[in-house]
């Protein structure tokens, strides 16, 4: 499963948005989110940054505590407990789909709502198919 982004068809409606923080921390709070939208309101353009799930993670390889593991479905996972906050993954990531929340002192990342049945809540509440669950696609190679 791979989490698709078409920029073009986004609308900045911040559902993927606060849909993925109420899911993972209770709350409606855009710094605690696994996706972020990037807007250039001058062009009327935004940006999705989301976890792509590669085939070969670069946040992985250059984690020097194995906070970032691949689970037995291929998905990518940060163990918070094994984090040293170094921000090598972050770095690493060429989709800046790792974020640092400063408030919380940690970093998050879209793990494709693991333990919800439905999948990820982020491609089910986009009202314009900006973020979409595929099964099929290949994986990027990053």
């Amino acid at each position: 499963m791979v989490l698709l982004t078409d920029n073009s068809l986004c609308r900045d409606c911040q559902a993927c948005v606060l849909g993925c923080s109420l899911w993972h921390e209770g709350e409606c709070n855009p710094s605690l989110s696994r996706v972020s939208v990037t807007k250039d309101m001058a062009k009327y353009k935004f940006e999705i940054s989301v976890c792509k799930q590669c085939e070969t993670p670069a946040c992985v390889a250059v984690c020097p505590s194995e906070a970032l593991v691949i689970d037995n479905q291929g998905i990518v996972i940060l163990l918070e407990d094994n984090c040293t906050k170094c921000g090598n993954c972050m770095e690493a990531c060429p989709y800046n789909a790792i974020f640092f929340n400063a408030n919380q002192n940690r970093y998050i990342k879209c793990d494709m709502c693991v333990g919800r049945a439905e999948g990820p809540l982020c491609a089910i509440l986009c009202p314009a198919g900006a973020i979409t669950l595929e099964q099929d696609k290949q994986k990027e190679n990053c």
